[in-house]
């Protein structure tokens, strides 16, 4: 492969990145429709497939590092369902006008919230099913978490 067309490629994949960073929307997360979240998304895949044709020295080059998304957000009354595959890390934020216990049913999984904050959760996806999140006080369900297998 010519070092013109080895720029070329590499050219390719730098565009398609810029494009993957303005075109995706951010992760406002203000919608009830179910998101595939993943820890490598199309547009990455599609940029590092890109680059990886380009040989070794242009692959590092195209591999700029990109400011992770924030974690989808969930709010009382603004239930969702997140998916995600058995072996990702489950992330997600919960954030409540009044201090609460925030409970991943299924997991066990407990985590205060302090008023008007924004709580960040993660953990392994090691059981598959779906699972209940809620204000475990109140009993407000925020949304659920599907972990499908691999």
């Amino acid at each position: 492969m010519s070092r013109t067309q080895r720029l070329a490629l590499l050219g390719v994949a730098a565009v398609i990145a810029v494009l993957a960073i303005v075109v995706l929307p951010g992760d406002n997360n203000d919608n009830d429709t179910p998101r595939r979240t993943s820890q490598t998304e199309p547009a990455e895949r599609a940029a590092s497939n890109a680059g990886a044709s380009a040989g070794s020295d242009e692959q590092a080059a195209a591999a700029t590092p990109r400011p992770r998304p924030k974690p989808p957000l969930l709010r009382a009354g603004a239930e969702r369902q997140l998916i995600f595959t058995k072996g990702e890390r489950v992330r997600f934020r919960v954030r409540h006008s009044a201090a609460e216990e925030v409970h991943v049913h299924g997991y066990d999984i407990a985590r205060d919230i302090e008023a008007g904050q924004t709580a960040t959760i993660s953990f392994p996806a090691t059981i598959e099913g779906i699972f209940e999140v809620e204000l475990e006080e109140s009993g407000v369900p925020l949304g659920t978490i599907k972990v499908e297998p691999r």
